[in-house]
């Protein structure tokens, strides 16, 4: 039994047809038919909503690193923070969301970091991550309390340490204890990343950056504890 989060593909075609998605709930599934160069091209809409039950971390997240991970009270937490290592010097701890490599991507979901507040950790952080597509192969952008060379920004790990691809943003998140909401946006074509956090109209960081063009999503952090509710992520199939 494919036990996956609740997908749901949708089209522009008003004839859809129902069937039974990725987590066993009915799902809308179809295809939306772009013009291209004269031709059709289909693109498969997806939209992943991880349910956050208890007992669904195994079948609605693949873990990448050394944190430790829990799922309780409808959220996502990482209960212990990881230990950066390895080859290449990237986060210590991920989480993806079980679904198909994605192309066009946007990613929501509300962030609470539950490390010490900043006069012990000033550092603290929690991540967003898109493009994966291996351990030493993904996107990913640091919320933290800090602003610094290595804090708060976007990052490409590309089989290589990893390495800033935005401007330094003027924005820290993470100096509470609150729940944030945040939006991560992605166009494969452009190569644009674009993070939005709570109210604010204009993003707090952007980034062009066309290395990794799919690949899946999650959340994470470098080196502390965090927690993540009401995922909701929408995209392209490749």
């Amino acid at each position: 039994v494919n036990t996956s989060p609740c997908t749901e593909r949708s089209s522009d075609n008003a004839a859809m047809r129902t069937s039974m998605g990725w987590a066993g709930r009915r799902t809308s599934i179809g295809l939306a038919v772009l013009a291209l160069g004269g031709g059709l091209l289909a693109a498969e809409q997806i939209r992943l909503r991880p349910s956050l039950a208890p007992e669904s971390l195994a079948r609605e997240w693949t873990l990448d690193g050394s944190g430790t991970w829990a799922v309780r009270d409808g959220l996502l937490a990482l209960v212990t923070a990881g230990k950066p290592g390895g080859p290449v010097r990237r986060p210590s701890a991920l989480a993806l969301v079980n679904g198909p490599d994605l192309t066009d991507t946007t990613l929501e979901v509300e962030v609470r970091s539950t490390a010490a507040m900043p006069d012990v950790t000033p550092r603290r952080d929690a991540l967003l991550i898109v493009g994966y597509q291996s351990p030493t192969k993904f996107y990913y952008v640091h919320l933290s309390a800090a602003r610094d060379e290595v804090h708060n920004g976007i990052f490409l790990v590309d089989e290589a340490d990893r390495r800033r691809i935005d401007s330094r943003s003027e924005v820290t998140p993470l100096v509470d204890r609150e729940w944030h909401r945040t939006r991560l946006v992605r166009s494969a074509a452009s190569g644009r990343l674009e993070v939005y956090v709570d109210d604010r109209p204009e993003p707090i960081m952007v980034a062009t950056d066309r290395a990794l063009t799919w690949g899946r999503v999650g959340v994470g952090s470098f080196d502390d504890t965090a927690e993540f509710r009401r995922v909701v992520v929408r995209g392209v199939a490749r």
